[in-house]
């Protein structure tokens, strides 16, 4: 059985770009098993004494206050009905290093992430949660594009 570890955010499209790739393992003939994974992104933002307290209570309950978005239910909805034993999961933290993480802990064959087509500056400035994947995963990963 393949085991794979799929990150989901919240662009559907990313979701949907994913999802193929995945499907096209079953037309391979592989069993695949798919651990779904939500990322919650910690604030992180410089206050003074009382609102540091204010924004650490809000880390803490921050899976509570937002919940996960749709495609993570679209994600588990359309693997299952495919015939992919898939399992949910969700944590809190930086994108990347938690996707690193649970990769490693739950010892996944690969990582399916989504990315999104930026400038050179793009990347630059803001980063990419899938870049940083690719260069910290023990795991090989894919990366599929929208």
């Amino acid at each position: 059985m393949y085991h794979l570890l799929v990150p989901i955010d919240a662009d559907e499209d990313h979701v949907r770009a994913q999802l193929d790739a995945i499907e096209g393992l079953l037309e391979a003939g592989e069993a695949v098993r798919a651990d779904l994974l939500y990322v919650y992104e910690e604030i992180d933002s410089p206050a003074d004494e009382a609102g540091k307290a204010y924004i650490r209570e809000i880390n803490e309950n921050i899976e509570d206050l937002q919940g996960v978005p749709d495609t993570v239910n679209l994600a588990a909805e359309t693997l299952r009905n495919v015939g992919i034993e898939t399992a949910v999961h969700d944590v809190s933290g930086d994108p990347a290093s938690a996707i690193v993480e649970v990769a490693a802990e739950f010892d996944v064959d690969a990582v399916v992430v989504g990315a999104r087509r930026r400038s050179p500056i793009g990347k630059v400035l803001f980063g990419s949660v899938a870049q940083a994947v690719l260069l910290e995963s023990e795991q090989p990963v894919f990366v599929t594009a929208t």
